[in-house]
């Protein structure tokens, strides 16, 4: 017979997986031979992951983002939101490359600097500026009204191109 942790292991395996009708059954043979406390104990188990996964999914909402065309590279600076008083992380990502994520307190101010090997190399083509090194600056700055943040604007440099410009994002 199996225990009530090995039990709770089992459904938690099932609901976990995403077996979508493979954990109700299991849920069922469980119950069919589990004790009244151990049927109490299963559900209260159930009601947590149910609020736990209701929070989490909450928190998952997909990130904002938006484009810009600079030097035929596709620019996309993207805000993925925290839950509740939690941080955002912002993405920059060129031609479907991730340049970097940060989260929001260290994105105000950003400062990046890529030296570029001599001989032939891999680079971005926003790199290639005929200079030895190339700089990433800029940020995405925020924006308060009555002392409560209400929208970040983001601004960044490559080099001498302007890849962000005046891009907003406003927090509901």
């Amino acid at each position: 017979m199996f225990g009530l942790y090995q039990k709770r292991s089992l459904f938690f395996r099932h609901y976990l997986l995403g077996k979508d009708t493979g954990w109700l059954l299991c849920l069922n043979r469980l119950l069919a031979m589990s004790t009244t406390k151990e049927v109490y104990m299963l559900r209260a188990s159930m009601f947590v992951i149910g609020v736990s996964t209701t929070m989490f999914s909450a928190a998952a909402t997909p990130p904002r983002c938006q484009q810009q065309v600079v030097e035929k590279s596709v620019v996309e600076i993207c805000v993925q939101s925290g839950a509740a008083f939690q941080h955002d992380t912002y993405t920059l990502t060129v031609d479907k490359v991730t340049v970097f994520a940060l989260v929001d307190d260290y994105a105000e101010k950003v400062s990046l600097e890529h030296a570029i090997p001599d001989g032939e190399t891999i680079e971005l083509p926003l790199s290639k500026q005929g200079v030895r090194s190339v700089q990433i600056s800029g940020g995405c700055v925020p924006e308060s009204k009555g002392g409560a943040e209400i929208a970040r604007v983001c601004n960044f440099s490559w080099g001498k191109h302007q890849i962000v410009k005046n891009i907003r994002f406003e927090f509901e």
